[in-house]
């Protein structure tokens, strides 16, 4: 799985949600074509997150009214536990770091979300979030590509 969903100056870009639950298919959305996309994440992602350069996730996010999206650092923390069906990003970079010696620098895109009932549609509110997420996407894909000194 090296180099899965590697781009632009080897950032790794996953969504995460799922595309049949409204607004938690934000994540799907905004990175098809771009990079992996992935209904949870799991252990067997770590090889993928330790090859990257730079690492974004890009998620839904349950907010509170009047939430805007929000790109922000992350760092691994937590100790990894034995639970497999749903890993953290934090937590993702924690065994990444445990197993392959890499601390990534990583970033992650919550946009808020508000409607997870069945279908593949976005709400109205998350709608209106996306011009936003966008943005905040292209910005971090720029600064991915920027060579670094």
């Amino acid at each position: 799985m090296s180099g899965a969903g590697l781009g632009t100056g080897g950032a790794l870009l996953i969504g995460i949600g799922n595309p049949l639950r409204g607004d938690d298919g934000v994540g799907w959305h905004l990175v098809e074509g771009l990079g992996l996309q992935r209904h949870q994440l799991t252990p067997e992602l770590a090889e993928a997150v330790a090859a990257a350069e730079r690492l974004l996730f890009v998620d839904a996010w349950l907010a509170p009214p009047g939430s805007r999206c929000l790109l922000r650092p992350l760092v691994a923390s937590g100790g990894w536990e034995r639970d497999t069906h749903r890993v953290a990003p934090a937590r993702l970079l924690a065994l990444a770091e445990q197993l392959f010696d890499r601390c990534v620098p990583a970033h992650e895109l919550l946009v808020p979300a508000f409607d997870f009932s069945w279908g593949e549609r976005f709400s109205p509110e998350l709608q209106r979030q996306l011009p936003r997420a966008r943005r905040l996407l292209r910005g971090w894909l720029r600064e991915a590509a920027a060579p670094h000194a």
